[in-house]
């Protein structure tokens, strides 16, 4: 599945749950009349931390040729969003991964003696986007900058190459906890730097907290 198409597949449920969300909100309002300072739940600035596991798509580069290859890495990100009554909420995040490596062992060449290539690759993601929650799930959908880093290392001798696409990303989360300002998620996502060739799913934790509220109690 393209990421357009997921992208357009999340803003179509988002769009069409979001009148449950607002009746939702309606009836919890109806049902607190008697108290309306305690009704709905307040809009806050939050901030958001991710640490998980990533899966990249693709192959090494000397497929034959490699000896070792782990496509399985380590994500992890910071955000901060808004988080409103609507039921859209803006947010943007900065996450790094250290998404894959292979050693590959190449033989006599114009590069020199044989030997083994150490590759590494890894990306920064700088995402705005916006999240939708439907009961205790959580859609997700953000377009940014990536920086994609590719590093070898063959006979002592460093080289890196940066690119830095635009990346899409798509995500689907389950609240497993709550409380009146902490918030455990556990988070589903697909990123896809076009541009760069690279794209990786991961799995992981989502630990989110309410660092300023606004209005509807403290």
């Amino acid at each position: 599945m393209s990421l357009g198409r997921a992208a357009l597949s999340l803003l179509t449920v988002a769009t069409l749950l979001g009148a449950a969300t607002s009746a939702r909100a309606a009836d919890a309002t109806e049902g607190s009349a008697s108290d309306s300072s305690t009704a709905g739940t307040p809009s806050s600035l939050e901030v958001s931390a991710l640490v998980g596991m990533s899966v990249t798509q693709g192959n090494p580069a000397y497929e034959a040729a490699t000896t070792s290859f782990r496509r399985v890495g380590v994500y992890s990100e910071l955000g901060v969003g808004y988080r409103s009554s609507y039921f859209i909420d803006p947010f943007i995040s900065v996450g790094y991964g250290a998404l894959a490596s292979a050693d590959t062992r190449m033989p006599d060449g114009e590069w020199g003696a044989a030997g083994t290539l150490h590759q590494n690759l890894g990306i920064w993601f700088i995402s705005p986007g916006i999240t939708s929650d439907i009961w205790r799930f959580r859609l997700r959908l953000g377009i940014g900058l990536a920086i994609v880093k590719e590093g070898n290392t063959f006979h002592s001798d460093k080289n890196t190459a940066t690119q830095t696409p635009f990346a899409g990303q798509v995500g689907l989360g389950f609240n497993c906890y709550e409380s009146h300002r902490f918030r455990l998620d556990v988070d589903a996502r697909y990123v896809k730097a076009q541009g760069a060739d690279v794209s990786f799913g991961l799995l992981g934790v989502t630990a989110r907290g309410d660092l300023i509220t606004f209005g509807g109690g403290s």
